[in-house]
């Protein structure tokens, strides 16, 4: 899809409404292939089970371990 759109010219933008860790970890693989990138969905979330990906001065930080490198929260 990002291709798609890419091949007249459209800008892409990746983005989220209220998602868990999982899947904003998952997306927060893919912002170097968009124009801009909206994915702070899972700082609203108070009961997420899992720890990812987190933001630092504006910037995503994935976690180092394999996978998506999710972590049980508690």
């Amino acid at each position: 899809m990002i291709e798609m759109a890419r091949s007249p010219g459209l800008k892409t933008k990746l983005g989220c409404m209220i998602s868990s860790s999982v899947a904003i970890t998952a997306a927060a693989h893919l912002p170097l292939l968009v124009d801009y990138a909206d994915l702070d969905g899972n700082l609203h979330v108070d009961n997420d089970p899992y720890s990812g990906v987190i933001v630092e001065a504006g910037k995503l930080i994935l976690p180092g371990s394999a996978g998506l490198g999710l972590k049980p929260r508690g």
